[in-house]
């Protein structure tokens, strides 16, 4: 391809003109944001705000208060967008339109921050020095305190009160009525601050006290004990609310919720929404005793209610809130106590204003119409004529054809977003083929050109369909979903109107259930259900054949709807009409079975059939069945067709299994023997810390003996834990266990041995024996199982190791000859150290190398501080005299000796850790 003629300077010898630049049109940014607030005005949240922005930037007044009333129709509770509007009123002195602000906004928005810009606007409009002016004052601030005074954020304005008060006239400590009057205002609103739990109660709480005891110490003494357990409950309170609401964001700009899991936003939304919840919960759980309290009636109600109202500013779009807070009021009957217009003679229904400002919000919602609805027919004062029934049928429809009318528009606007998408792909697969024909820059292109073309074209027109065909599939999704959600609100409201009106005749005040059925039909988007569901009403309760013709024009409408055709074979079969079913059953199957992509809807049908012929039919019938449905699904188990034959949701006596042997049969899974893998395939690692703590001390069981003293306490029990002796080699602090021969372990063993070495050996024990203390030794060494980070020991081998290994008891061993004629040595621990001078004057056991019972304890034998104690019998301190354990025979420095008795045998398979364990 030539080279295309370039104009880089006056000498490239081009004589054709210089290339056009492209016009900019110009973007007008208000037109490009009225446009995405017109098409989505809830969604499009930002672009309000950005809106609202820019008119205000541009000093267009007009047209922002204009945008301010069009957002504020849709998010009638966004309280950040009232200040702003209030901003921009009051920055141009605009009075009256400011004053109209507060009389819509306020009640209906109970926020701490338009309320403090109503607060500065009363004090910016009275003077204090009037009299007059400050009674207003004072009023604004006793209603915005009875409004927003729950708040866990108001304390603010609780301490601009009370400075308010103290600025006002009078003398705190006179006589006359004035200071009189002031004094009581301020302790009262102390005694009502320090009674919210909120940031600064502790604040308060001083200054409350200070003014008290300024005043009158006696008087005052009394009254902060009066007041001192409020406070105290709403200082905790207020710190438990702040936990339960960490992560919690106070926005009044709602947005819509995410349709599901895997959308964007949708974890945080729902986070907001439990933390909301949990705020709710501690509210009704009554963490500051207000249900009881006679002093203070329904302002227990009064705080939950306002949670629930500043839940529903940040979550206006979520349904379950609106309608969870109807629940409530109507469970406790909450009754408003607002004003009432003039045509509002009765009280209203907190809950029902819930329901009507939840449908408002939400007129998508089948949650809150069908409560609306359910709440209307249940309330609703009816006569038994049909003048009555007219009345009552036109009140619970109106929720209804609500709801109706609004999932109508929402399927248009999805047809004509998807018209407005394929129109955008298929102009812009127009533009691109425009430049691609206007690309050549010569005539010597031509050819090349029409070379190209035959590929360039093709690939354009397949991504423009493949785009097209995603936008339609993406609509048929949404418009299937809508249909099907239409479809159900018709049954609902077709039940009902049975319910009131009966069967009634179509064409007629009393149309009763014929008349909306007639009706859904006529607006279509219907689905199968509401055939069936019509169709099962006729036959069950007024036994007419015309469900039967239901029925058969729903099949001539869905003749591919596989739940269709089960509940007309249903109902073919409590007609006893096994014929037609027959029929009707092979039609379905044979029209679903041709087409491969619709085979997967035909097993419903198989599986029901083939339960019905199991339990009825005959077993030529079944076996065709089942080898029809192996050859269709091929994937199911050969034996779930049989087995289903004689299986009940409940049991299967097929897989049941039937036990024969118990011993064979329900021997538990032993561990085969052999080297454990180790412990990191198993389990995660633990931490150093946590892998080198010792193991606790030996448990050694308690004697009953008949000394007359009390019993005397473990020393190794929680509340008494072992002292820290040292360190490890990472620097950790571990505990040892408890010797035997410290405190009451040591003198209990030591009692035992002398009560077993009485003439007689007469035993005073009424529980087992104990274990021998070789034993209790060497489980004390075995750390606990989660300190395991190496080879695992198995516990059946250690079992047997400790059953087959002979340890004698003490008398046992004491009997059998001189250690010293022993050839057997084994070193053992000791169980009381040297009282006198070592191991060389008694003769007791030398210590065994790494006992913990050894080394250190000697030294309790050198200051003699045990033995000497006053404490002991035959002490210094006492009459009696102590005579001590009795000596040991055969002491060495080797170990002691088993004398006579035989070596114990080592276990087979024995070997340490490479052995077998």
């Amino acid at each position: 391809m030539a080279d295309a003629p370039t104009d880089d300077g006056p000498n490239n010898g081009s004589l054709s003109p210089p290339t056009e630049t492209p016009v900019l049109v110009p973007v007008d940014k208000v037109a490009q944001l009225e446009k995405r607030v017109t098409e989505d005005p809830r969604g499009a949240l930002d672009a309000w705000l950005a809106l609202m922005a820019e008119h205000r930037c541009r000093g267009n007044i007009a047209q922002a208060r204009e945008t301010y009333e069009r957002f504020l129709a849709i998010f009638p509770q966004a309280a950040e967008v009232w200040v702003q509007w209030l901003e921009m009123e009051l920055e141009t002195d605009n009075f009256n339109e400011a004053e109209r602000i507060f009389s819509t906004a306020l009640i209906s928005t109970p926020n701490l921050a338009l309320w403090t810009k109503y607060l500065d606007y009363v004090r910016r409009r009275n003077d204090l020095n009037d009299g007059n002016a400050r009674q207003i004052v004072y009023q604004a601030y006793d209603f915005a305190l009875n409004n927003i005074g729950f708040d866990k954020d108001s304390g603010k304005i609780w301490a601009d009160y009370i400075q308010f008060l103290k600025s006002g006239p009078g003398t705190l400590g006179g006589s006359q009525w004035e200071d009189l009057k002031k004094m009581d205002q301020i302790r009262s609103a102390y005694q009502k601050a320090i009674c919210v739990p909120i940031a600064n109660v502790n604040n308060l709480w001083k200054e409350y006290d200070q003014f008290e005891m300024s005043l009158n110490k006696p008087n005052g003494r009394k009254n902060l004990a009066e007041r001192s357990p409020s406070y105290m409950t709403a200082k905790s309170a207020y710190i438990a609310l702040e936990n339960t609401t960490r992560g919690l964001q106070r926005t009044t700009l709602p947005v819509l919720p995410p349709a599901a899991a895997h959308f964007d936003g949708y974890q945080e939304y729902m986070e907001q929404v439990e933390i909301w919840k949990r705020w709710i919960a501690w509210e009704k759980s009554d963490p500051l005793y207000l249900k009881e309290d006679e002093k203070l009636p329904g302002l227990y109600q009064k705080r939950i209610l306002y949670v629930y109202r500043q839940a529903l500013m940040a979550l206006r779009f979520w349904p379950e809130m609106w309608l969870d807070a109807a629940e409530w009021c109507f469970e406790n009957n909450i009754i408003d106590d607002k004003p009432k217009t003039s045509d509002q003679k009765n009280d209203v229904s907190t809950g029902l204003e819930f329901l009507i400002r939840g449908i408002e919000a939400n007129p998508e919602s089948v949650l809150l119409a069908l409560r609306y609805g359910d709440y209307i027919e249940s309330t609703h004062q009816t006569e038994d004529n049909d003048k009555a029934k007219i009345a009552l049928g036109q009140a619970v429809r109106a929720p209804y054809n609500k709801v109706l009318d609004t999932l109508y528009d929402i399927i248009s606007k999805v047809k004509d977003r998807e018209t407005a998408h394929i129109a955008q792909i298929q102009e812009a697969a127009k533009k691109a083929a425009a430049r691609d024909d206007s690309s050549s820059g010569s005539d010597d292109d031509e050819d090349e050109e029409e070379e190209g073309e035959g590929s360039t074209k093709p690939a354009m027109d397949a991504s423009a369909e493949k785009q097209i065909q995603a936008v339609q599939q993406v609509s048929a999704m949404q418009t299937k979903m809508l249909s099907k959600t239409i479809s159900f609100v018709w049954i609902a409201l077709i039940r009902a109107m049975r319910r009131i009106q009966g069967k009634g005749k179509a064409n007629t005040e009393m149309g009763g259930m014929r008349q909306v059925f007639q009706d859904a039909r006529q607006r279509g988007r219907l689905t199968s259900d509401v055939y069936a569901a019509v169709a099962h009403m006729e036959w069950t309760i007024y036994k007419e054949p015309a469900g039967g013709k239901i029925f058969d024009r729903g099949a001539k409408l869905f003749p591919d709807d596989e739940d269709f055709a089960l509940e007309h074979i249903k109902y073919l079969h409590s007609l006893n009409d096994f014929t037609n079913a027959r029929v009707l059953f092979e039609r379905v199957v044979s029209r679903l079975t041709s087409k491969p992509e619709n085979v997967h809807k035909a097993k419903q049908l198989y599986v029901y059939f083939h339960k019905y012929e199991s339990q009825f039919g005959e077993l030529a019938q079944i076996s065709k069945l089942e080898k029809r449905m192996a050859e269709l699904f091929p994937e199911d188990p050969k034996l779930s067709h049989f087995s289903a034959r004689f299986s009940t949701e409940k049991f299967d006596p097929i897989t049941a299994r039937v036990i024969v042997s118990p011993a064979a049969q329900l021997r538990p899974k032993i561990q085969p023997p052999g080297l454990m893998p180790s412990i990191e395939q198993h389990q995660p690692q633990q931490p150093i810390s946590i892998r080198n703590t010792p193991t606790p001390a030996p448990q050694f069981q308690p004697t009953i003996t008949n000394s007359p003293k009390r019993p005397l306490p473990l020393d190794d029990d929680e509340s008494n834990p072992p002292r820290k002796i040292q360190r490890n080699d990472y620097n950790t602090e571990f505990v040892r266990g408890a010797s035997p021969l410290k405190g009451a372990a040591g003198r209990r063993l030591d009692q035992q041995r002398r009560m077993q070495g009485s003439a007689g050996g007469a035993s005073y024990s009424s529980t087992p024996a104990p274990i021998a203390r070789d034993i209790t030794f060497l489980l004390g060494l075995i750390p606990r199982a989660e300190a395991y980070d190496y080879h695992r020991m198995n516990p059946h081998k250690v079992v047997n190791l400790l059953q087959s290994t002979n340890v004698p008891e003490y008398h046992v061993w004491k009997a059998h000859g001189n250690p010293s004629q022993n050839p057997h040595h084994r070193n053992v621990s000791t169980d009381f150290g040297s009282y006198g001078g070592g191991y060389g004057n008694r003769d007791s056991p030398a210590p065994r190398v790494g006992s913990p019972y050894g080394q250190q304890r000697l030294v309790m034998g050198q200051g003699q501080g045990y033995r000497q104690s006053s404490l002991r019998p035959g002490s210094a301190g006492s009459g009696a005299g102590y005579e001590p354990p009795p000596a040991v025979p055969g002491q060495g420095a080797g170990g002691y000796q088993f004398g006579s008795l035989p070596p114990p045998p080592p276990p087979p398979g024995y070997g340490g850790y490479g052995g077998g364990y």
